[in-house]
């Protein structure tokens, strides 16, 4: 069943505030909350007789990934993008339309009110700086599609290389330097026995550690960037095409308009 436009209207004029906050909020998020999207374990296995030590484990868990947050953007802000389209669809008066086109993507024949509400959207600077602000994973080290069971549903999460090893402790015993040239003089007033120290590492136990990230790749975000720009140079030819007609007259004038504000007529 198809909307009527004062339904329309009043979804656009309801739905532009949360719309303006959720990119506000998505800026914030992705600038001050990097550490939501990394995650880490840490297993230890204490060797027999030795001390357990608890605080060598822990399993700090992704809060969110970009994926899943990009998702939930869509998903509670499409309302406001189609009711807004549709509302200058159906205000376009048919004529001036072209097909908006980037690469072997049609998105099919648009009308000039259409495309000129898109070109705002893609040009406004909150919403180019949520994408930019996408927070990324370093690119230092190597990282692998996850394989964790833990993670097993949420797709969009990455691992490092697992590192382990074995925990050691070293413990100083100190002990007597033999020295068989004074062996004459132990007992005397005058002797005093040279002490030294000696070094003993103990193997304490094992432990691993692994980084896990739900954040994306540079070329990722990059790529997404990418994509903004090809769009709106798209909508911005298909502009000049859509506006490439014979100009219609209105049937308001100057004239008109001074006439009826100056003299009531």
């Amino acid at each position: 069943m198809k909307n009527k436009l004062n339904v329309i209207l009043a979804k656009t004029e309801h739905l532009a505030s949360p719309y303006k906050q959720a990119i506000k909020d998505y800026i914030q998020f992705f600038k001050d909350k990097q550490t939501s999207f990394r995650g880490e374990k840490k297993t230890y296995e204490a060797n027999s007789g030795t001390i357990d030590l608890p605080s060598e484990r822990s399993n700090k868990l992704i809060v969110t990934t970009v994926q899943e947050k990009l998702q939930y953007f869509v998903e509670t802000n499409s309302e406001y993008i189609n009711s807004l389209l549709s509302q200058e669809a159906t205000n376009a008066t048919g004529n001036a339309k072209a097909e908006l086109k980037v690469g072997d993507i049609s998105f099919g024949m648009l009308s000039s009110l259409e495309l000129l509400r898109l070109k705002s959207i893609l040009e406004h600077g909150e919403f180019e700086q949520m994408y930019s602000n996408i927070p990324v994973r370093s690119d230092d080290e190597e990282w692998f599609e996850n394989t964790e069971e833990m993670y097993k549903n949420r797709p969009g999460i990455f691992q490092s290389k697992k590192q382990e090893g074995i925990k050691k402790s070293t413990t100083k015993e100190n002990y007597i330097l033999e020295d068989p040239n004074l062996k004459n003089l132990k007992g005397s007033e005058g002797y005093k026995p040279q002490i030294a120290t000696k070094d003993t590492i103990l193997d304490l136990g094992r432990f691993t550690y692994q980084k896990f990230t739900g954040e994306w790749s540079h070329r990722e975000r990059a790529e997404l960037l990418r994509r903004r720009t090809q769009l709106l140079s798209a909508v911005i030819e298909a502009l000049k095409i859509a506006n490439d007609i014979e100009a219609s007259q209105s049937n308001m004038t100057a004239e008109k308009l001074f006439n009826f504000l100056h003299s009531g007529k």
